[in-house]
């Protein structure tokens, strides 16, 4: 059977590395090789290179770059200066690194680490939950699509902040209180981002201008309305043709809801994730399927995705602790 797609998969624990699996057009998973690397909680492939931000214990936190034929270590690792990091941006030399815990946004420049503590003192203010948005928590780096604005996700703040290259700040724009933005994601025309928030489950829509760096709201979604229990939202896809958006669940609900975008958005169905806390999903094969990482029950679920969107359990593959997917 042919080869579909092939792409790596982290896992987030000491001696976890990165695992690079092939799939067939017929669901079948199988592991072709592993690059060792600590703890990575995040990566991409950029360049020719895999690159990785790492929580480990021992060495420390840190972003560092491999090579994809070897597994050598290329470029790094450079101390974040911050704790829990969780999600970089890369164009070029250029690397933003966000660091959930401390709320801070590391620039890499050339090499040269540094540190940008997220806080805008005129749009500063914290989100109600004085418990779980105490102080500034930076979830993602996002480059715009032209490449011009680094956009932010702060889920203490209940906002995505627009900056530029240099992390001078632009705009900024608000979820809804205490749903805590998480990840977001452009359409592929680039004219709306769609924002995913962890507290709240909810998906908010903004257009954007692209020439000026603002985004404006337009509409919020629940993406696991009625569920009686802890839900928290992860991480957030979209089809090539922009009119499918997937997005995890975790918690106690452990889904993924499928919301059509056409016309505004509107959610059409939850399917169980197929395991335990469903952190990163990714669609691969040209869209054709829909790769799970359920961190907290070592496992990956593969979904084929139908002509409707609609998912339908295609296979399941142990491994510990799955934190990202990348395609090649």
């Amino acid at each position: 059977m042919a080869i579909l797609s092939e792409f790596y998969v982290a896992s987030e624990t000491p001696d976890g590395g990165v695992t690079l699996f092939t799939l067939t057009e017929d669901g079948t998973l199988e592991v072709k090789s592993k690059i060792p690397m600590p703890s990575p909680s995040w990566t991409e492939v950029k360049g020719g290179r895999l690159c990785a931000v790492l929580r480990d214990r021992a060495a420390g936190e840190a972003y560092a770059e491999y090579s994809i034929p070897t597994g050598r270590l290329l470029f790094g690792p450079v101390p974040t200066e911050g704790v829990s990091v969780c999600h970089f941006a890369k164009d070029g030399d250029d690397v933003y690194c966000a660091n959930y815990t401390t709320g801070s946004v590391l620039y890499i420049r050339d090499g040269v680490p540094t540190l940008y503590e997220h806080k805008v003192p005129e749009d500063g203010e914290l989100g109600p939950d004085k418990g779980r948005q105490e102080r500034s928590h930076c979830h993602q780096c996002l480059l715009s699509p032209d490449r011009r604005f680094l956009l932010v996700c702060d889920l203490g703040l209940d906002a995505v902040f627009v900056y530029d290259r240099g992390m001078r700040f632009v705009s900024k724009g608000s979820v809804p209180a205490g749903h805590g933005a998480r990840h977001a994601i452009f359409s592929p025309d680039g004219g709306k981002l769609y924002v995913l928030a962890e507290m709240g489950s909810s998906v908010t829509a903004f257009d954007w201008d692209g020439e000026r760096g603002f985004l404006t709201f337009r509409e919020n979604l629940a993406v696991c309305p009625g569920h009686d229990g802890l839900t928290d939202a992860a991480s957030i896809v979209l089809s090539k043709d922009g009119e499918h958006l997937y997005a995890s669940n975790r918690g106690t609900a452990n889904c993924i809801a499928h919301v059509t975008t056409a016309g505004g958005l509107r959610l059409v169905s939850l399917t169980p994730s197929g395991g335990n806390h469903p952190r990163a999903i990714s669609l691969v094969g040209g869209g054709r399927f829909l790769v799970v990482c359920n961190t907290f029950s070592d496992n990956l679920t593969l979904f084929r995705v139908e002509e409707d969107g609609e998912l339908t359990h295609a296979a399941d593959y142990a491994i510990p602790k799955p934190l990202c997917v990348n395609e090649i």
